[in-house]
């Protein structure tokens, strides 16, 4: 038998993720990140997307490159669709549905707003994201990987039968990630009242495909276990958080374009895109590769409240714009006049509470449908897995 990895730090992984969201956005509302170089950091807390684009790409990419190193049946496609499904559409429609009755800021909502936002489409018209929905164009993104995943994956491993070839799929996923820097590059030319090109798909496949090549490097090793230099330099996690440190700080300049939702420059759209590509490869190298449960830092993200609040992070990242957009409203505050500390803790008590119940009350039942008739899942016959399963990713 195959004894695969758990990677127990993940579920803490999306929490932060989640976490730097509410903290740029709630920044951002206040007017915080003008506010010196703290507020050049919380500007760039949108740097929590880029965890959950690498995270998705390499959880949910894993068992193809997985099954074609151990030479088995590809994962079933329908299964894999039907549990995103289970795992996103609930509570969205739930979160759509209640924003734009309920936000009046959507009073003038139409029939297409109702549509697109429904469909994951409203990145594919013109105009503003709805109020309380603006986050959500990253789960547009999202979503629009997922349902290329099964098609992309088949085209990195190639033939079936072949086992796992790193080099095409190491070789594919840079020339990929090279046309997604071109793609930000160039469509950051082009005025913002003409669509929403920046925020599709292709300009974000660079860091979904860091999580898919770690994917594939740590499906090869678990197939054929070996000494691999991903692990040396994942065993020195100090080292590993010293250079993402480094290289975000690098981000956090104008060289990453504004703070504002300014329409940046060619340069300054791809400098973005690739700085944020180096330190998120850095920041969840150690965590995929390396000693599981080794040293004080991945044993402190292996404990229960980690595992908790990445359990509850999609609610937070789905729910905390209504909250926040609620709490300006209770307190009778306008946008960019401050109060930073009491919004950002309001926000985040009342956002984990939410999406809490939300989790244990709503979404879990739901996910016990994964499993049923046509969409079970079958497990690849040499492969068990350790007790603790690997988490479910969301953004």
């Amino acid at each position: 038998m195959t004894r695969d990895r758990t990677f127990p730090t993940l579920n803490a992984l999306r929490a932060i993720g989640a976490i730097m969201v509410v903290l740029t956005h709630s920044a951002f509302n206040t007017g915080r990140i003008n506010q010196g170089w703290s507020g050049a950091v919380l500007a760039r807390f949108d740097f929590g997307v880029t965890l959950f684009f690498i995270l998705s790409g390499f959880l949910l990419s894993r068992p193809w490159f997985l099954a074609a190193a151990l030479e088995e049946h590809r994962p079933s496609t329908g299964h894999y669709l039907w549990k995103r499904a289970l795992r996103i559409l609930p509570l969205y429609w739930v979160v759509v549905v209640v924003a734009l009755l309920l936000d009046p800021v959507n009073d003038d909502a139409d029939a297409v707003d109702w549509v697109t936002n429904l469909t994951f489409t409203q990145l594919y018209t013109h105009g503003l994201l709805p109020s309380s929905l603006t986050q959500m164009w990253s789960l547009c993104t999202e979503v629009a990987f997922y349902l290329v995943l099964p098609l992309l994956c088949v085209a990195l491993i190639g033939r079936p039968g072949r086992g796992l070839r790193l080099r095409r799929v190491v070789v594919g996923a840079i020339g990929i990630s090279v046309l997604g820097v071109a793609w930000q590059v160039y469509v950051a030319q082009i005025p913002g009242s003409e669509g929403h090109y920046a925020q599709w798909l292709p300009g974000y496949l660079p860091w979904f495909m860091v999580g898919v090549v770690f994917a594939a490097v740590s499906a090869s090793l678990t197939a054929r276990p070996r000494d691999h230099v991903l692990d040396r330099l994942a065993a020195d996690l100090t080292g590993c958080w010293i250079l993402a440190a480094a290289v975000f700080a690098i981000a956090c300049t104008p060289l990453a374009g504004p703070r504002l939702l300014l329409i940046p420059g060619a340069w300054e759209a791809g400098s973005k895109v690739v700085l944020y590509t180096v330190t998120g490869a850095f920041f969840v190298l150690p965590l995929v590769f390396g000693p599981e449960r080794d040293g004080l830092v991945r044993n402190r993200l292996s404990t229960a409240v980690p595992a908790w609040l990445g359990d509850i992070s999609y609610g937070i990242f789905a729910i905390h714009m209504l909250v926040l957009n609620l709490v300006f409203s209770v307190l009778d505050l306008e946008v960019f006049t401050g109060h930073f500390a009491t919004v950002v803790a309001l926000t985040l008590t009342i956002t984990v509470a939410l999406a809490s119940l939300s989790f244990y009350l709503f979404e879990k039942p739901i996910l016990r449908a994964k499993n049923v008739g046509r969409f079970a899942r079958m497990e690849p016959p040499d492969l068990e897995p350790e007790p603790e399963q690997t988490p479910e990713i969301a953004p």
